[in-house]
């Protein structure tokens, strides 16, 4: 099944673009189909300021640090999860208000005393868990919309449990992205079936790990490179100055862009915000503006669907009073659909940990949701070394219709891919390591395609999917049989060739008028069982002569070839000889 999303959105009155966290404003939540909510600010903007300036490496001890992440944590759990009791309220003020020798201003000290006193009674649970315990058993999305400057400013990221334990580990997981309302949405670029990586890097900043992350994406792409020109995939653009970026934009028709490099706030009086380091003509560094990389990035607009941001506070939205947005939103609402960055300082283990498990879940052809959510428990598991970074890991996400269908094309191309390895050792006369990991990538496809059948709900798209299914089960068994060959190879390779067999009758027989997924069905029959359903081959072989009759269709007369062969298992007549199809 498609991946479960509840929609939680926070909305309030007057100018948008700027506003200040003051404690005891009022916001209006709306969490899915539920009733609007009142929730209440607890914190005022110098008290935020003084806490989340706690969460940056080099100026707190660990002692601050971590109070201040459980005090941030508190605040945006309240937030997302909780709302004030006014039943309660309404009991104290009554007890209060009950003593008729007490004065106004004693009343009025001793109801805000009761209610400071007694916070935690009057704020109950909001319909937040109860959603997500709907459907725990799989990987859910809290999809989190707030257009109000100072409330992108809160890491939502750190939100905690009931039991006090991260929200994204709760169940199956949880992943908490962003979003912007905005006429950009209806303008996102489609998802293309073959990736193109845009890789720019910087040191103006000061050293960065930009052979490792070259080296992951080379590695998260391998199914995707060709033997020659890697710039075709992968193009790389090292000390980059803002107009090569631009260049390369306008020119490459890249699918996803990765920048590494020192995130640096404005000079400016008025601008508090962060831009990121690159490389200048004359100077030494450039601290290139949130408007200026967007502007740089415009060319790829129209292809690239993800944006990372390996750059300390490239998601830094605590300039609350300016109201242009920090680097990862101004790429959001310039139209880029995915832009992961951090809220925070990132560490260069963190740095590392992104690139490497984003991108390689990414291309190996999972929910890019379930990419991010992974990249951020691996973030936690590894905090000795990343810290918080966990927290800082921040991904504004919009899909647009048709997401999982691409999946679907991106699995087939990445199948096609390996069986042309598969052919390519062959005639290298590789060692049998090598097909040991074809088989092993297979069945990693298998794996995703299977959940994939999971999320199709378009019928053709549901045909296409257990056809590819039956597709990778008979190129596994290819490779067992032909290139290792050994007893449990063989074994193996027929278990394969069964599951194959499986998949395709599953397919026919949910779309009859399919001939090809019938013709490899009875000709798997015909190979594991030695005869085939008179039944189901005199069904295809009539689908396949109603295609003939249309014009350039040329696969009806292969499923007609195949067909002709097979008849001479159960004595049937064609109109044709297999000799006359082809």
């Amino acid at each position: 099944m498609p991946m479960k999303s509840v929609l939680v959105e926070f909305t309030r009155f007057n100018d948008l673009a700027t506003g200040v966290l003051r404690s005891g404003d009022e916001y209006l939540r709306t969490i899915k189909d539920n009733p609007v909510q009142q929730v209440r600010m607890e914190i005022d903007q110098i008290d935020f300021n003084d806490t989340i300036k706690k969460l940056r490496y080099a100026t707190h001890d660990e002692t601050e640090r971590k109070q201040a992440l459980n005090k941030l944590s508190t605040l945006v759990s309240n937030l997302l999860r909780r709302h004030e009791d006014r039943k309660q309220q309404q009991k104290l003020l009554e007890l209060v208000t009950g003593n008729p020798d007490a004065e106004a201003e004693d009343l009025l000290r001793l109801v805000k005393e009761i209610q400071q006193r007694e916070k935690s009674n009057t704020l109950e649970e909001g319909p937040l868990l109860a959603e997500l315990g709907k459907d725990s058993d799989s990987l859910l999305q809290v999809d989190l919309v707030t257009n109000s400057a100072e409330l992108s400013a809160l890491p939502f990221e750190s939100a905690l449990s009931e039991d006090g334990t991260p929200l994204f580990l709760q169940g199956k997981g949880v992943v908490l992205t962003r979003r912007v309302r905005g006429e950009f949405n209806e303008t996102l670029p489609e998802w293309q079936e073959k990736p193109r990586v845009l890789f720019a890097w910087s040191e103006a900043g000061g050293a960065v790990p930009h052979d490792l992350h070259y080296e992951a994406l080379l590695q998260a792409l391998e199914m995707w490179l060709p033997k020659t020109d890697v710039e075709s995939v992968l193009f790389e653009v090292g000390n980059a100055k803002l107009r090569q970026i631009e260049a390369a934009a306008k020119e490459g028709n890249f699918t996803h862009i990765h920048l590494l490099a020192h995130g640096s706030q404005l000079k400016h009086d008025d601008d508090q915000r962060f831009g990121i380091a690159l490389d200048h003509p004359i100077e030494k560094a450039d601290v290139v503006s949130p408007e200026q990389l967007s502007k740089a990035l415009a060319g790829s607009r129209s292809s690239a669907v993800v944006v990372t941001l390996a750059a300390c506070d490239a998601g830094n939205e605590n300039d609350v009073i300016n109201p242009e947005k920090s680097l990862a939103r101004q790429l959001h609402v310039s139209g880029f659909p995915v832009v992961i960055a951090s809220q925070l300082p990132l560490t260069v283990p963190g740095a590392n940990i992104l690139v490497k498990h984003f991108y390689e879940d990414l291309f190996e052809g999972l929910d890019l949701r379930e990419a991010l959510h992974r990249t951020r428990v691996q973030l936690y598991r590894q905090s000795e070394d990343t810290g918080h970074d966990w927290v800082s890991l921040v991904g504004y996400v919009q899909l647009r219709e048709g997401y999982a269908d691409y999946r679907l094309k991106a699995q087939f191309k990445i199948l096609r891919n390996l069986s042309a390895k598969a052919e390519a050792l062959a005639g290298s006369g590789a060692p049998l390591e090598q097909f040991s990991t074809i088989v092993e990538k297979l069945k990693i496809r298998i794996q995703s395609l299977n959940s994939l059948l999971q999320e199709t709900h378009n019928l053709q798209a549901l045909d296409e999917n257990r056809g590819l299914l039956g597709s990778a089960e008979k190129r596994r068994a290819e490779v067992l049989f032909r290139h290792l060959g050994d007893d449990d190879s063989m074994r193996e390779s027929r278990h394969a060739l069964a599951e194959a067999y499986r998949w395709y009758e599953e397919a026919f027989a949910a779309n009859p008028s399919h001939h090809w997924s019938g013709v490899q069905y009875l000709a798997l029959q015909a190979a594991l069982k030695g005869t085939v359903d008179r039944n189901d081959w005199k069904t295809a072989y009539r689908a396949a002569e109603v295609d003939r009759k249309r014009p350039d269709e040329y696969w009806a007369l292969g499923s007609l070839t195949e067909l002709a062969l097979l008849s001479r298992l159960i004595d049937e007549p064609t109109d044709d000889t297999a000799e006359v199809y082809l």
